[in-house]
Order: C-alpha cells, then structure tokens, then sequence
C-alpha cells in the first residue's frame, strides 16, 4: 500500500496546528463563559449551605474552579447577557483566547479597559502578554496612590445661623474646595509616577526634579498649618492718660 506523502514543509504543518490551537482556545473561553453563566444562575436557586454538595454530585466541580469560572463569566462574558439568557455566539472579548483571558484576571477589571488599549493583546505571544501584566502590576505597585478616606463631619453648634445668602456663597467654595482637592491629588500621583519613570533612564535628574518637588511641598505643609493668616494691621492706637 502506498503511502502519499505531504508535498507541505513543516512550517507549514506548524502553522495550521497553531491556527487550530488559537481557534480552540477562543472556542474554550466561549465554553467557560457558558458554563460560568449556568453556575450563576444555578448557585441563585440553591438553598444556603447546599451549593458544595450540588457542584460535587451534579457537575464534578470545585467550589474554587466554579468561582475561578464564574468570574471568567463576569469579566468577560457579554455585558447584557443574564443568568437564564441564552448567550449569543460571540461577545466582546471573542477575539481573546482562554490562555490570555486568564493572565488578564490578573488585572483590575476597572484598569483593563485601558490595558487592551494599550496592547495588541490579540497578536502577544502568552509569555509577551504575561511581561507585560508583570510590568503592570509592578509599576502600580511602585507609585502609591493617595486615596481620600471619606470622614464623618461633626457639625459644631453655631451661636450666629447663617443665612440663605451666605450659605449658598459657602456652598459654592465648598464645591471650589473638593474641585482643587481633587485636581491637587491627582497631580500628586502624575508627578509619582514621573519620578519613577525617569529613575529608570536618569537617576540624576529624577533626584534634582524630587527635591525641588519635596521643598514645593513643604513650603505647602508650612502654609497650610494655619489658613489664612490672621488678619494684621498696621495701625497703632496711642492712648494717654487723663491728668
């Protein structure tokens, strides 16, 4: 019996069986997705304290690949869709595979947005994609971000009530406050992670640009330590003694 050889060179050969990997992961993150959207809905109907043992004898699942699935569904599946919905055939991260969905868990949802615009994930090979999520989180980690923690006020009883007029005026420059506040913050962390991006290519520099930020800063810190200055005048007011 003869046996017809391939007239095809093993580049070629290679590149199909990548073209059938890449189409199977894309087909295994539409799967995921499905089945994270039915454990969604099922883990709603279920009594408290029952969804271990259903996921044991219904479906061979661990509650942590169940959660690791369902969070898949979350982040990646179609955003209007809905736990007893059907799914439509594609959805917006059709064009990511299972492998780069994954690595991408690895990112805040709320910056990944940004992240894909950033990079051609699609094309990235899976070790490309995980140095580059790898770079991320470590330049998150190196610029510390100043968060506003939320305070109670405690309203302090006033002798003298303002009245309609000088409320609103004060209502007004409580709203300048927060805008100036917020724009303050902001620039803070833009000028951190200036810093740490030009330590990178020149530690000179970056040290020079520091210190002029730190006496800025303290100049700031010393001013608002007691704002605004009382009132002065230079006015003296002699007085004599009646003989």
């Amino acid at each position: 019996m003869d046996v017809e050889l391939s007239v095809r060179t093993p580049t070629q050969i290679a590149s199909e069986i990548n073209l059938i990997k890449s189409r199977t992961d894309k087909i295994m993150l539409q799967s995921c997705v499905q089945i994270g959207r039915c454990l969604t809905e099922a883990k709603a109907m279920l009594p408290y304290g029952e969804w271990g043992e259903w996921l044991k004898e219904e479906v061979s699942y661990s509650q942590r690949t169940a959660n690791h699935l369902m969070r898949i569904y979350r982040e990646f599946g179609p955003k209007s869709a809905s736990p007893g919905v059907s799914l439509p055939d594609s959805n917006p991260d059709s064009n990511l595979s299972f492998s780069q969905a994954v690595i991408l868990l690895g990112i805040p949802a709320e910056e990944r947005e940004e992240f894909l615009a950033c990079h051609d994930v699609e094309n990235m090979s899976k070790r490309e994609l995980q140095a580059a999520v790898q770079e991320k989180k470590q330049s998150t980690e190196l610029v510390p971000v100043v968060k506003v923690t939320p305070k109670v006020r405690k309203i302090q009883p006033k002798t003298v009530q303002p009245t309609a007029e000088t409320y609103t005026e004060s209502m007004k420059y409580d709203e300048q406050f927060a805008l100036h506040r917020d724009n303050l913050i902001s620039a803070y962390n833009e000028l951190l992670k200036t810093l740490v991006a030009q330590s990178r290519i020149d530690t000179a520099r970056k040290e020079v640009n520091r210190k002029k930020a730190l006496e800025i800063a303290t100049n700031m810190v010393a001013t608002l330590q007691e704002y605004p200055p009382a009132i002065r005048t230079n006015l003296s007011v002699k007085t004599t003694n009646p003989e």
